[in-house]
């Protein structure tokens, strides 16, 4: 049955054997076996109810194990094991994708570091999103739920990317969990860390990718990027939610971007020097703000 499988994957995944250098490959082989073996007729692999042995789990400590180690495979990994699952879905509900699912996707595209990797998860955001109002059209209650934690994860796998829409895909994420929490989803309600990605977005927004390379980002490319910043900063001082405003690591990373943006005149070290201020008014300062 499906604890033929399910125990070696976990050994690799969660187990000792997590420490080969393989072992995330090897879980992946096991897995795709045992789909491939399901979808021959082995019926008994893939149990129609939930239990501690599930294959869901298994999908997504394949999914976590690549992702843990920064691979630059473990956004594309995720995305197949999230098809796989839709798939086997249709007639298993047990391995209906459900929010712990998209959980460990995101996760793979927020350690990935791929160029598309912002785009791949603000889509997955999206498709979550939409089956929240197909569900509730129906007048039942979405799996696919979307958390805080869902949409910090789309915001890392902006920031990480090389993509020279980094610090706007970071704002627009943003705006969707505003949005989402606006129509009577409290567990989406932003946070301070979601308003510090965006900042931390617009800090390495200096380089982008073009053509495989790794190469310095436009003056206006940047440009846009600080004024992105600002106006986090700007949304932070009005304070958009109860207790969610400037603190020591909103003023640290709006330095950085003033540090790593190549800005225009005095622009940079007036904009730090006021965020000093600032912080040191709120009495934010910490040792971080120093290093920046």
């Amino acid at each position: 049955d499906e604890r033929s499988f399910s125990y070696i994957i976990y050994h690799y995944t969660k187990g000792a054997g997590r420490m080969a250098p393989d072992a995330p490959d090897r879980a992946l082989k096991l897995l795709r076996k045992m789909v491939g073996m399901y979808r021959q007729g082995y019926t008994e692999l893939m149990p129609s109810h939930y239990n501690r042995t599930n294959p869901i789990f298994a999908f997504t400590s394949v999914i976590d194990a690549h992702s843990v180690l920064r691979r630059n495979d473990s956004g594309d990994v995720g995305a197949e094991l999230l098809e796989s699952m839709t798939k086997l879905g249709e007639k298993l509900e047990s391995l209906r994708p459900n929010t712990y699912a998209c959980l460990s996707v995101l996760y793979g595209w927020s350690s990935c570091g791929s160029i598309d990797a912002g785009e791949r998860a603000t889509e997955l955001l999206q498709r979550m999103e939409a089956d929240m109002k197909d569900a509730a059209s129906r007048g039942e209650e979405s799996i696919m739920r979307t958390t805080q934690r869902c949409y910090i994860l789309a915001q890392t796998a902006w920031a990480r990317s090389q993509s020279e829409r980094k610090a706007t895909g970071a704002l627009e994420v943003l705006h969707m969990m505003e949005k989402n929490y606006a129509e009577q989803n409290l567990e989406a309600r932003p946070t301070v860390q979601a308003y510090s990605m965006v900042l931390n977005a617009c800090a390495f927004a200096d380089s982008v990718e073009v053509d495989g390379k790794i190469v310095k980002a436009s003056p206006k490319q940047q440009m846009k990027a600080f004024q992105i910043a600002e106006l986090i900063m700007s949304r932070l001082g009005k304070e958009p939610y109860p207790n969610v405003k400037s603190t020591s690591m909103t003023y640290g990373t709006f330095i950085k971007c003033c540090g790593r943006l190549d800005l225009p005149n005095n622009i940079a070290q007036e904009s730090a020097s006021r965020a000093f201020a600032d912080c040191c008014q709120t009495g934010y300062v910490s040792d971080f703000v120093f290093t920046q």
